[in-house]
């Protein structure tokens, strides 16, 4: 039974996951992977996965606070995103269950410092790179949605860049 309910958290996750990287601002972006990482964490923990889990309460911690400096137009600063990857490498070894528990520490670092960028393209990059380490752990967890979703989210942002590049060309062609 808990295995099914974490498989549905995955199906949750995945609807905003993949909806997140269609926005056009970073605070949709944000707010969309709050809500995934909710229902992230309770799949990881429903799945007995606890770095993963603790890993995501994490990220969604750090999506509210990035949307709030968002919000009020300002960047977060340097000392902000150092606290939030010192956070992220501390509660991964405290809560490090296996070799596989390294994977969440380091998709959770390079996806800080990709949040932390005001350029939506640097999210898209490092939200697919993300998607791929993500997806690993996802399939040693048993995690099989949450794979999907990752797999997903990394189709959705490659399909965001390209889009945005095609859109990119078409106006510069338009200023000609």
């Amino acid at each position: 039974m808990l295995f099914i309910l974490a498989q549905i958290c995955g199906v949750i996750a995945l609807i905003f996951t993949v909806a997140s990287v269609q926005f056009k601002t970073k605070e949709k972006i944000v707010m969309c992977f709050v809500f995934a990482n909710i229902a992230v964490a309770i799949q990881f923990f429903l799945l007995n996965a606890i770095t993963g889990a603790i890993i995501s309460i994490i990220n969604t911690i750090r999506c509210i606070i990035f949307y709030y400096y968002k919000k009020k137009d300002k960047k977060p600063s340097l000392m902000i995103l150092l606290i939030f990857e010192m956070v992220a490498v501390i509660s991964g070894i405290i809560s490090w269950q296996n070799i596989w528990s390294i994977i969440p520490i380091i998709v959770t670092v390079i996806y800080t410092y990709g949040l932390w960028q005001d350029d939506v393209k640097v999210i898209r990059i490092t939200t697919a790179i993300v998607g791929l380490g993500w997806t690993i752990y996802n399939v040693i967890v048993m995690a099989y949605v949450g794979a999907i979703q990752e797999i997903s989210q990394f189709i959705s942002a490659i399909i965001a860049l390209v889009r945005n590049k095609e859109e990119k060309a078409e106006e510069m062609i338009e200023e000609k």
